[in-house]
């Protein structure tokens, strides 16, 4: 007899939880200081005041020193192996059905950590989410070679946008070769293009929001 499709809820609601959470909010306990505000500036990964803000490459040396990048991506992780791995159990029958909410799921996530809202439109470069994320759905071993090989090439990737698209493009043959699989290969691939498909389509950057410290408003 085929296995019933059935939702485990508290996996489900620990990894929306996890994957949902919006990175902006990571801020809120610093608004008690009233006497200072921090700033968040547009900034692409790369040079301080450069003229074109496109033509940038990601500065990982700064942002492995964000805690916030290193929460991201161990949110990500655990929050992709819970809604993965845990939160869901179907047979055969209902593959398609499991597969659907999974991608739909993750897809909401990924879009509420992309979008962000100023006199227009934004999309954030999340590029340690979307490690973890890569990680944490089942890629372990492919997605953590993939990001490596992704820091050894970083120097000669001039924008965010095309750090992402090229990472992206390299989950395919890692986890396909490396055991995970043509079809997780697949989505996760798929996933992580929807935030350079929009940047293009709407031609808006990928940008990354820093803060400067020791402003006054």
């Amino acid at each position: 007899m085929d296995t019933p499709f059935e939702i485990h809820w508290p996996y489900l609601a620990l990894a929306l939880a996890m994957l949902w959470f919006p990175r902006p909010w990571m801020r809120l306990g610093r608004w008690r200081r009233k006497h200072r505000r921090e700033r968040e500036t547009m900034e692409k990964f790369a040079q301080d005041g450069a003229v074109d803000p496109e033509d940038k490459s990601v500065r990982l040396a700064r942002e492995l020193k964000s805690p916030r990048n290193h929460l991201d991506f161990l949110r990500a992780l655990a929050g992709g192996v819970a809604l993965w791995e845990f939160s869901f159990s179907a047979g055969r029958a209902q593959h398609g059905l499991l597969l659907g909410w999974e991608f739909g799921l993750t897809l909401v996530a990924i879009l509420i950590q992309l979008v962000r809202w100023r006199a227009r439109i934004t999309f954030f470069a999340p590029i340690f989410y979307f490690a973890g994320l890569s990680i944490g759905m089942g890629n372990y071993f492919s997605g953590s070679m993939a990001f490596l090989l992704m820091c050894a090439l970083n120097p000669v990737i001039p924008t965010p946008r095309v750090f992402i698209s090229v990472f992206a493009v390299l989950l395919l043959p890692f986890n396909y070769f490396l055991g995970a699989g043509l079809e997780l290969a697949l989505i996760n691939s798929v996933l992580l293009l929807v935030g350079p498909l929009l940047s293009l389509l709407t031609e808006r950057p990928m940008v990354i929001f820093t803060r400067k410290r020791n402003l006054m408003w």
